[in-house]
C-alpha cells in the first residue's frame, strides 16, 4: 500500500470513528434508559417476587395457627377473597363447623365452593363430595342422586367415593338392591382403595349380600 493510500485510510478510519462517537453522543440518553430500564424491570420482578413470597409464607403461617386452634372462628378471616390459601380455609372452616355440631352451616359453605364459577372443578366436586357426606341426609333424594350420579360418572375424580355416598343414599330410603350393586361396583373395582373396598365389603355382609358372588363376578343373591 501506497502513502497516499495509507494515509486516505487512516483518514477514513478517524471519519469513521467521529461520526460514530458523535452518534453515540447524540443517543447517549436512549441507551442510558434502555440499561435503566432493564435493570429496574430486573429489580422490580425479583422485588415482586419477595411480596408475592411474603404474602405466601404469611397466609400459610395464619392457616397453621388457625389449624392448631381448629374452630370455624379461625378460620373465618381467612377464608375472604378468592386466594388459593382462602378456598383452603373455607374447606377448613367447614370441617370445623361439621365438628362442632353445624352440618348444615358446614354444607352451605361447602355448596358456595362448588357454585363458584372460579373455583377449579376438582374442588367444586371435592365440595360437593363433602357437603354430601356431612349433610347428605337433608337433600331431597331425586337432587342428591342426581349429583351422585355426575360424581360416580367415569373418569371423574372422586367416582368411586360417590358411589359409596350413592349406595348410602340408597338405603336411607330402603333400596337394598341398588345399594348393593354399587357395593358390588366399588369391590370389583381395580381404582378403588383397601380402606373403601374393605367398607364395601363390611356393609355387603351387613346386608346380607353374597361376598363371595361379589369376587367372582355373579349377581348378588339375597343371601
Amino acid at each position: 500500500m501506497s502513502e497516499s493510500d495509507s494515509f486516505i485510510h487512516e483518514v477514513s478510519e478517524e471519519v469513521r470513528r467521529d461520526k460514530l462517537f458523535a452518534f453515540f453522543r447524540k443517543w447517549s440518553w436512549v441507551f442510558a434508559l434502555v440499561v435503566v430500564g432493564i435493570v429496574g424491570g430486573t429489580a422490580y420482578n425479583e422485588y415482586n417476587k419477595a411480596q408475592i413470597a411474603a404474602v405466601k409464607q404469611t397466609a400459610g403461617e395464619a392457616l397453621l395457627s388457625a389449624q392448631e386452634e381448629a374452630t370455624a372462628a379461625a378460620f373465618a378471616p381467612l377464608a375472604e377473597g378468592s386466594a388459593p390459601s382462602a378456598l383452603l380455609a373455607r374447606f377448613n372452616q367447614a370441617a370445623a363447623l361439621a365438628s362442632e355440631g353445624q352440618g348444615s352451616a358446614a354444607a352451605d359453605i361447602l355448596n358456595g365452593i362448588a357454585l363458584d364459577p372460579q373455583t377449579p372443578r376438582l374442588y367444586q366436586d371435592l365440595a360437593l363430595l363433602k357437603a354430601i357426606m356431612i349433610d347428605g341426609q337433608n337433600v331431597e333424594q331425586t337432587e342428591l342422586l342426581d349429583i351422585l350420579d355426575r360424581l360416580a360418572q367415569p373418569g371423574a375424580p372422586f367416582k368411586m367415593l360417590a358411589i359409596e355416598q350413592r349406595a348410602i343414599a340408597y338405603l336411607r330410603v330402603g333400596d337394598r338392591e341398588s345399594a348393593l350393586a354399587d357395593l358390588i361396583t366399588i369391590i370389583r373395582a381395580p381404582e378403588s382403595t383397601q380402606g373403601l373396598r374393605n367398607r364395601a365389603q363390611e356393609l355387603t355382609i351387613a346386608l346380607g349380600g353374597d361376598l363371595e358372588a361379589a369376587f367372582g363376578g355373579e349377581e348378588t343373591s339375597d343371601g
